[in-house]
């Protein structure tokens, strides 16, 4: 009778584990219970359900890659363009949720790709839904990677306050985006607050053209983490009057910047930035 006991609690103390360690899918939602999720890096099982579904021929990697495919299945090209000798990938970070509609069952993966260029910042994302106890690809968005998303409503279709970042020939760009999973089409993106350091062009001076005598210039978006009433955001900027005599003296890539800290927060529909920073634009309208 005791070993009965003992088996029973035993199997009650595996199965509330997996539970609390598995993302909860299909089903009606329970008021109260997220089924949307911020992204986070893949577990050993997760990789080896993925996988196979987006890298045909899967090896070690090399080059910085986790993994080397002989076909990429479902890929919207067949030109693998960096592919090189062999197309490399990793798969960085995974997103669960109902995300193209209020009842889906999904997964989003983000990875880096050897096969993608500059324009799609080396990476993308690839949407996936559930098919009894697995996965099956629906599609990839070259360009989406989302691995520094913060999900925004627990339930419903899912939405994201996102942080992107490029850089080219100089410049680097950042910004916060709104952001939603189509189930065609690319990764819906509303701007939220944008950055743009411009000092390391031909023109170090460029960013004084699209300012005002009273406004900061917004640098750089450095991170976005959850905190606060629901998110914090470290930022790098000119404040106006150092901005101010700095573009007066054309030597703007001289001027000296600060830290801040910015409170966001979420009212269902519309992201609020707390204090008011009194940034300039950091593109022409």
């Amino acid at each position: 009778m005791k070993r009965l006991v003992v088996l029973l609690l035993l199997l009650i103390a595996i199965g509330v584990g997996a539970y609390k360690f598995w993302p909860r899918h299909g089903g009606e939602s329970q008021p109260g219970v997220a089924v949307n999720f911020d992204p986070r890096g893949l577990t050993g099982d997760e990789q080896a359900a993925f996988l196979p579904l987006v890298c045909g021929g899967a090896a070690a990697g090399s080059d910085g890659y986790a993994h080397n495919c002989q076909s990429l299945p479902g890929y919207p090209s067949q030109d693998y363009g960096g592919a090189g000798m062999g197309i490399g990938i990793t798969l960085t970070d995974v997103i669960y949720g109902h995300l193209t509609g209020a009842d889906a069952d999904e997964a989003y993966v983000s990875y880096q790709g050897s096969f993608e260029p500059h324009a799609t910042n080396f990476g993308g994302g690839i949407l996936f839904h559930k098919n009894g106890n697995g996965w099956v690809l629906s599609r990839w968005y070259p360009g989406g990677a989302m691995e520094h998303c913060l999900s925004l409503n627990p339930q419903g279709r899912a939405r994201f306050l996102c942080l992107y970042g490029y850089t080219g020939q100089g410049e680097t760009d950042t910004s916060l985006f709104l952001a939603s999973i189509p189930s065609g089409g690319q990764i819906s993106l509303s701007p939220v607050l944008k950055a743009s350091d411009l000092r390391q062009t031909l023109d170090p001076n460029a960013n004084c053209g699209l300012r005002k005598a009273d406004q900061a210039v917004l640098l750089g978006i450095d991170s976005l983490v959850r905190g606060g009433g629901f998110a914090t955001a470290q930022v790098e900027y000119v404040p106006a009057d150092k901005a101010d005599a700095a573009c007066k003296a054309k030597a703007f890539a001289n001027a000296a910047t600060q830290k801040a800290v910015l409170s966001l927060g979420w009212d269902g529909s519309s992201v609020s930035i707390s204090p008011e920073m009194h940034f300039a634009p950091a593109e022409a309208n």
